[in-house]
């Protein structure tokens, strides 16, 4: 056992079951060709902004935006990124 920050005991357990269901997963999606894979990525990833946006009444813009810009938040600046 183990503790978090607020000093609760967490179980360190993992369940097989879902460690075997996470292996099967990435043999499935390495099983894929590469054009089938990003496919897959693109289409997971414009379900999730549609879910974001109707969880959060927004339009797929709004919500778009909301994401990059909820991304910037608490990140430290970088001249490098700048361009300066």
């Amino acid at each position: 056992m183990s503790r978090d920050c607020t000093g609760r005991i967490l179980s360190v357990m993992k369940s097989k079951v879902a460690q075997a269901a996470r292996d099967e997963l990435q043999r499935e999606m390495l099983a894929l060709p590469l054009d089938e894979q990003i496919r897959l990525a693109l289409t997971l990833g414009e379900e999730d902004l549609r879910l974001f946006a109707a969880a959060n009444g927004l339009t797929r813009d709004e919500a778009l935006l909301r994401m990059r810009t909820e991304r910037q938040v608490g990140r430290r600046f970088s001249r490098c990124k700048a361009g300066g």
